[in-house]
C-alpha cells in the first residue's frame, strides 16, 4: 500500500511547479493583452485618421466646387499698390504666425458669389436670383424654356446688401480691421482712400488699386442710364426707359431696382474651426445667411488669389491643414480656376 501512496504523490504538482506556471500564464496574459490593446490603439488611430482624411476632403471640396461654379471672386482682394501688405495671400496658422511677405497678420478668408446654377429648393430658379428676373424674348411676360435668367445683374452700390463695408463681419482688404468704413463701399478702402463706388463695371481698374470692378455705384456701369446706354437690356423693345440706378431696366415691370445683389458664399477660420457661410434660400437681404462648421482642428488655412494675365477668371491656390491624432499634420492643396465648372 505504500508504494501505491508513493506512486499517487509522484503524480501530482508540488507547489513550486504551480506557481512558475501561473508566472507563466500572467506572463503570457499579459503581453497577450498589450498585442490586443496595441492592435486597438492602431485600429482606433488609423480610424481617427481617416475621419481627419475624409474632413480634410470634404472642406477642399466645398471650396473648390464653390469656386468653380461661381461667376465672381470676391477676396482675396488683388495686390493693392497703395499698401504695404499683401491682399491676395489670406493665411492663418495656429497657432498664429506672419504669412509670408506681410507686415501683419492677414485673416484668411475665401468669398464667391454664389453659383447662378444652384437652385437648392427645386423651384425652377437660381438661388442667386433674388429678384427671378430673366430675359422675356418674346415680351409675354413668363419664362419660357429658352430664356435664361439674369443672375446678379441689378446690385445696389452695396453689392452685397449687406449694410457693411464690404462683406459684413469680414476684413475684407487685410488690414486688420472689420467693416470699418460706409457700407457704400466694397473693397473696405475708403478709410485709406476716402473712395466709394469709384471702380464700375467696365473691365478697367479704375481706382488703381490692382482689383477690377470690384466697387461700383448703383448705376454698375456709370453711362448715367438704365443699364447699359442704348441698349434693350430687358428687351422689352424700349431703349434706357427706367432710372439710371435700376441696372436690369425692369424698373417699369416690377417697381423695382437694385434688387438682384451679389450672394456672397464665404470661407473662414472661428478659432480652429473652418466654416462656410451659405446665403439662406430666398434672403431678404446680404445678412439672410447661416454659417455650418466643415472641418474642424484646422492648424493652417491659406487663400491665394492669382495673377492671370489680367484675365477676370482667375485662379485661386487654396491650402488646408488639419490635425492628426499624435499633433501630426494633414494638409491638401489645390489650385482651381473660378467658374471652371461653366
Amino acid at each position: 500500500m505504500s508504494s501505491d501512496i508513493h506512486a499517487q504523490r509522484q503524480t501530482g504538482f508540488t507547489l513550486l511547479e504551480v506557481i512558475v506556471s501561473l508566472a507563466i500564464a500572467a506572463l503570457l496574459l499579459t503581453a497577450l493583452t498589450n498585442i490586443v490593446t496595441g492592435t486597438l490603439d492602431i485600429r482606433d488611430d488609423t480610424r481617427a485618421r481617416n475621419e481627419v482624411t475624409r474632413e480634410l476632403r470634404f472642406a477642399m471640396d466645398r471650396m473648390v466646387t464653390a469656386v468653380r461654379g461661381s461667376d465672381r471672386l470676391l477676396l482675396p482682394l488683388a495686390e493693392n499698390p497703395n499698401t504695404n501688405w499683401r491682399e491676395s495671400v489670406r493665411e492663418q496658422s495656429v497657432p498664429p504666425k506672419p504669412p509670408e511677405g506681410a507686415s501683419k497678420l492677414a485673416t484668411a478668408v475665401l468669398a464667391i458669389t454664389l453659383d447662378p446654377m444652384v437652385d437648392r429648393d427645386a423651384d425652377g430658379w437660381a438661388d442667386a436670383n433674388n429678384d427671378k428676373d430673366f430675359l422675356d424674348r418674346n415680351n409675354n411676360g413668363s419664362r419660357d424654356a429658352d430664356e435664361p435668367e439674369r443672375v446678379d445683374e441689378d446690385a445696389g452700390a452695396d453689392l452685397n446688401n449687406d449694410i457693411a463695408a464690404g462683406i459684413l463681419g469680414i476684413d475684407d482688404d487685410g488690414d486688420g480691421l472689420v467693416d470699418e468704413s460706409n457700407k457704400e463701399d466694397d473693397d473696405e478702402d475708403e478709410d485709406q482712400t476716402g473712395n466709394k463706388d469709384e471702380d464700375r463695371f467696365n473691365g478697367i481698374d479704375d481706382d488703381k488699386d490692382g482689383a477690377i470692378d470690384e466697387d461700383p455705384g448703383f448705376d454698375m456701369n456709370e453711362d448715367g442710364q438704365a443699364g447699359v446706354s442704348g441698349v434693350d437690356d430687358d428687351g422689352d423693345t424700349a431703349i434706357d426707359e427706367s432710372s439710371k440706378e435700376d441696372d436690369d431696366e425692369d424698373e417699369d415691370n416690377s417697381g423695382a431696382k437694385d434688387e438682384d445683389w451679389f450672394d456672397s458664399v464665404v470661407f473662414f477660420l472661428s478659432g480652429t474651426t473652418l466654416m462656410e457661410r451659405l446665403p439662406n434660400l430666398n434672403p431678404a437681404d446680404g445678412t439672410d445667411y447661416a454659417e455650418y462648421p466643415i472641418a474642424e482642428n484646422v492648424t493652417h488655412f491659406r487663400v491665394e488669389r492669382v495673377p492671370d494675365a489680367g484675365r477676370r477668371a482667375v485662379l485661386v491656390d487654396i491650402a488646408l491643414e488639419l490635425s492628426l491624432p499624435g499633433g501630426e499634420p494633414a494638409s491638401v492643396n489645390t489650385r482651381v480656376r473660378v467658374g471652371g465648372a461653366q
